[in-house]
């Protein structure tokens, strides 16, 4: 094996994973992921060894020691002979266990810094539970021989904190490229939404910060506008309370979590996406999430906070509105009407088109340089310990 994936998910719905798990093997390189679930039925027998591992579910930190203790007891008597030349956390909550089999192994581990952990939202006010989080990934971060972002603006923020010799490797939250999914009617079929309705569709974790809360308040405003959720999280209790209390939860949609490959086409059946990223830390500041990239290539316009990262990219590719970053009521209504005049918006479609320049296969080459030096690095050292 060249390389094994780590990270604390549901493969099927973990896009990045899966994305980079299918490039490197249709680059030739022997890949492993360990995760929970099962690989897509695609990948069956296609050259990527999967290794489950039982997620028992709960608090984060129960799930981070039952991985732990999977890695270090049994992945790491099943690679004892033949292990990989490298391993990749593929998060900052395998982070600590992927370092601890690295070591076992003798082998390089590389990291991909989705967030800024030292600035997260769903930690706002939570001080001592961030300040652990930001220790214990500078710590871990000597372990490692590379790391991944997935912006520009991240790698360079990332540089200068952590002092590194060499910037990390910017691997956008990009799709591989599809075409659209024409007349797909999924999300109104599902909920019954009627066809003069406007549709506006978020996907992804349903947490705080991003964007629901205010998106369900604007609806209160906009009578014929529905918003549906494809996504869990903890803060959908929370979230359906608002809907009540502002009297739109007739008009919000809860799909729950779907796999990654079906993704796309529940998408192409929205008539906008919701990345209404709000401003509660440093890591959504500078976000530039996967949602996104995803609505361009569902070739639908973007609702979109006006924040530094999201704001050059619409700049560069204007495929949506932006919206100020108070996401007030007003602000947001005001950009959906403006949205919907018709050449304003077949404006948007039009520009979407820029996804096939955006897909995941035209930055495919950062992946496969990046893991291949890491596992040269792997060979090497397995050589010298010989």
């Amino acid at each position: 094996m060249d390389i094994l994936l780590i990270v604390l998910a549901d493969i099927q719905r973990d896009a990045r994973t899966l994305n980079m798990a299918r490039t490197l093997r249709d680059a030739g390189l022997k890949v492993g992921v360990v995760a929970a679930g099962r690989l897509p039925d695609a990948e069956a027998g296609s050259g990527v060894t999967f290794i489950e591992w039982a997620d028992p579910g709960g608090r984060a930190f129960l799930r981070m020691r039952s991985l732990r203790e999977f890695l270090l007891c049994n992945v790491a008597v099943l690679l004892d002979e033949c292990p990989p030349k490298a391993l990749y956390a593929m998060d900052f909550f395998v982070l600590s266990a992927t370092v601890g089999l690295g070591k076992q192994l003798r082998v390089p581990v590389a990291y991909d810094m989705r967030e800024f952990m030292f600035s997260l939202g769903p930690l706002e006010g939570k001080g001592i539970k961030q300040l652990f989080i930001t220790w214990s990934e500078r710590r871990l971060l000597t372990r490692v021989k590379a790391i991944s972002v997935s912006g520009t603006a991240d790698s360079t923020i990332v540089s200068k904190r952590f002092k590194l010799k060499s910037e990390p490797t910017v691997i956008l939250n990009t799709p591989p490229y599809r075409d659209r999914v024409e007349h797909s009617s999924l999300l109104r079929e599902r909920f019954s939404i009627p066809s003069a309705a406007f549709v506006i569709v978020y996907q992804g974790v349903v947490h705080h910060g991003r964007g629901l809360a205010p998106m369900m308040r604007a609806l209160v405003e906009m009578p014929d506008v529905h918003l549906c959720i494809v996504g869990d999280g903890p803060f959908r209790s929370p979230l359906e309370d608002i809907a009540i209390q502002t009297r739109v939860a007739d008009r919000v949609h809860w799909l729950g979590s779907v796999p990654y490959d079906e993704l796309h086409a529940w998408t192409c059946s929205a008539d906008a996406g919701c990345c209404l990223i709000e401003p509660v830390s440093m890591s959504y500041e500078y976000a530039l999430p996967n949602k996104l990239f995803e609505y361009m290539m569902a070739r639908i316009p973007s609702l979109v906070t006006d924040l530094p990262a999201l704001h050059d990219h619409i700049m560069r590719y204007p495929v949506g509105m932006l919206v100020d970053r108070t996401l007030s009521v007003g602000a947001i209504t005001e950009a959906v009407r403006r949205m919907r005049v018709p050449a304003t918006y077949d404006g948007f479609v039009e520009q979407c088109k820029v996804a096939r320049e955006l897909s995941y296969e035209n930055q495919a080459h950062h992946v496969i340089d990046m893991v291949s030096r890491l596992t040269e690095k792997g060979r090497d050292h397995a050589i010298r310990n010989r």
